[in-house]
């Protein structure tokens, strides 16, 4: 499957934080007729076009998105939407006149959490079996290979708790709203550890009223597996 760069058509998006990937990207989608898939609301983008899913439900989205699409596969003739639907937190209704907007829908933007998804390979295939252009928010990669089958779904995780969302930067931050502090019993200033899959953190936390997520964003050099991570906070 091969990777294209942004025309100005009309557009789903469903990275992330796309004004936090790419932020010149974001101003180009907000020029064009689009609608936006996440677990996190950008604010950047239009609250109105905003569709909000589960953390990590990106592969159930997809899913659903070629079964209502009618895609001719026995694949997805035997998936339980209501099950899927549930899981991920976008209602069926929604699903209805996602496909009816899509019917005309020329692209596809995503970011590089895609290729360190737990389900990955279903994802690549969903996104080759729409047939429309994909654009990476976040990384120059000019094609994969998906000379593979279809699986089984993994069954989601679950981000009961304190989680961040790995943001590519040069500046090492925490950052999170109210919601997060709550959760993870921490205040503006705390210098904290946050221990995850794979991860390790210290830094200070930055109380940002204006986040409304539950969910903390941290700068990071370098992501360590899934952007998504369900933390162990504790004081320094």
């Amino acid at each position: 499957m091969k990777f294209h760069s942004f025309q100005k058509t009309k557009t789903l998006s469903i990275a992330n934080y796309l004004s936090l990937s790419n932020k010149e990207l974001a101003k180009k989608l907000s020029e064009c007729e689009y609608r936006y898939i996440s677990c996190i609301n950008d604010s950047f983008l239009d609250n109105e076009n905003f569709i909000k899913c589960e953390i990590g439900s990106i592969s159930y989205v997809l899913a659903l998105i070629c079964k209502y699409k009618g895609v001719k596969n026995e694949y997805f003739n035997d998936l339980d939407e209501g099950y899927l639907s549930g899981e991920c937190s976008v209602g069926e209704e929604e699903f209805e006149e996602l496909n009816e907007w899509l019917s005309d829908a020329k692209q596809i933007i995503i970011d590089s959490s895609f290729f360190t998804h737990k389900d990955s390979k279903n994802i690549m295939k969903f996104l080759e079996i729409l047939n429309m252009n994909i654009v990476v928010a976040d990384e120059n990669i000019q094609q994969i290979q998906t000379d593979y089958e279809l699986s089984e779904l993994d069954e989601l995780d679950v981000y009961d708790g304190a989680v961040i969302y790995q943001v590519k930067s040069d500046k090492r931050y925490i950052k999170g709203g109210v919601s997060f502090a709550t959760v993870a019993k921490v205040k503006d200033g705390d210098k904290i550890v946050l221990e995850g899959d794979g991860f390790s953190y210290l830094g200070i936390f930055k109380l940002d009223v204006n986040t409304h997520s539950t969910i903390a964003f941290v700068g990071v050099g370098k992501k360590s597996g899934y952007d998504f991570k369900l933390v162990k906070v504790s004081k320094a």
